[in-house]
């Protein structure tokens, strides 16, 4: 596990430097001292933040971004001619992630110690992703680092930019939702009952409005912890379901059928799918290998098992596109360009263009959804406050009434 130390060093000309930094081992910050040309005068743990500090960084993670932009300035250092070596020490300069930084480090001592690039990024699968393993291990096979980190950085840039308008989509709807919800909570928790009261007093015959209004703010003093504490439960339950593969393959097959949501998470998948399976095959990584690692990172069961029948089909000497076209995930259109690149050897190329396709359409489609849900949400956000507006006001108006009798 990676420690947090001090150190203090002296150059050869007496200039001081002194710093934190993460590692395996006092070995490990030595030798990265060592080869920015200072010696060594102390090393000790930072005893008193260690336990802060490695509970934090193992919450952080390492964002797409943050690798798009280690695999293109690696890959400009490569194919300047820079050694690995080299690549690592300045991109370890340059890295302010501690997760990252830490991971970094490791690996720029595991490949002193004669270990492959792949090998040492092997011992990282919770921050470096399959695709970028096997393309790597590609590229140093074929020696092309240069033009395989190049296709990384293009395959993560998209990556990042389809995950941003998935977030897009969800964030305005999340937040709103969140926000008309808090209101109402607060209203019927807080101000009602004190209307309720003074109504009360004063002997006011409720109408059936505020009556209902009245009962649910009842229910939700009464019961809504016990209401939080159960959709707890049926959350975490349905959390710990999808991990059952018989339940899993349920729900990912639901999530694909949802009215308006089900196309577009179809949609990103393709994309996802297409994206990175053109990545591999472009790198030179063998088709069954590329699909491999295309199923560790689908993230849905039903797309996993029609990669794996693909696989199969493959291995006996099939194309890819009959077996994508028996699956009900792929559309039609999927599966003909697949059949084209097979055909006129391109199919990196169709790969390509297909998942540009659905990256633009998924784009539209958030869009889209966006503009409708804007005013959906504030209207139903209007028609709630507007009945809890109306249903208090009511029972004011009749007390204003009776004041106006009786004077």
């Amino acid at each position: 596990m990676a420690k947090t130390y001090c150190y203090r060093a002296k150059s050869r000309n007496g200039q001081l430097l002194s710093g934190n930094i993460m590692a395996e081992s006092e070995a490990a910050v030595a030798a990265y001292i060592q080869d920015k040309g200072y010696f060594v005068t102390q090393i000790k743990v930072q005893k008193s933040v260690i336990c802060t500090q490695t509970f934090w960084t193992s919450l952080q993670r390492v964002s797409t971004k943050e690798l798009a932009v280690f695999c293109r300035q690696f890959s400009t250092m490569v194919d300047a001619g820079l050694s690995l070596v080299a690549c690592l020490s300045i991109l370890i300069d340059q890295t302010y992630n501690p997760k990252f930084k830490a991971a970094l480090q490791v690996i720029y001592k595991k490949i002193q110690e004669g270990e492959t690039l792949s090998q040492a990024m092997n011992g990282y699968l919770n921050i470096f992703p399959e695709i970028m393993i096997s393309m790597v291990e590609t590229g140093e096979v074929g020696g092309v680092l240069d033009k395989v980190l190049n296709r990384l950085a293009i395959h993560l840039e998209k990556e990042h930019k389809l995950n941003e308008r998935i977030k897009s989509a969800m964030v305005y709807p999340v937040v709103v939702i969140g926000m008309a919800l808090a209101a109402v909570a607060f209203i019927l928790t807080f101000v009602l009952p004190t209307f309720m009261k003074l109504f009360e007093n004063m002997k006011v015959d409720l109408p059936f409005s505020t009556r209902m209004l009245l009962d649910l703010s009842g229910f939700i003093a009464n019961y809504g912890v016990w209401l939080a504490a159960i959709l707890t439960v049926v959350s975490y339950g349905l959390l710990v379901l999808k991990r059952q593969p018989k339940y899993r393959l349920v729900i990912d097959q639901l999530l694909f059928v949802l009215p308006v949501f089900g196309l577009l998470w179809r949609k990103v998948a393709i994309a996802r799918f297409s994206r990175t399976l053109s990545t591999l095959v472009r790198g030179g990584v063998p088709i069954i290998t590329a699909i491999e690692v295309v199923k560790k990172t689908s993230g849905n069961l039903s797309m996993l098992r029609a990669l794996t029948t693909a696989q199969n089909s493959i291995r006996e000497g099939m194309g890819l596109a009959a077996p994508l076209g028996s699956s009900k995930v792929f559309t039609p259109m999927v599966v003909q360009m697949v059949a084209i690149g097979e055909e006129t050897g391109k199919l990196d190329t169709m790969l390509e263009k297909i998942a540009d396709f659905y990256d633009s359409d998924v784009e539209d489609m958030v869009n889209r959804l966006s503009s409708m849900l804007e005013p959906v949400l504030i209207g139903v956000l209007g028609v709630i406050i507007g009945f809890i507006v109306i249903a208090v006001m009511l029972p004011m108006f009749d007390v204003l009434t009776n004041f106006n009798k009786i004077v």
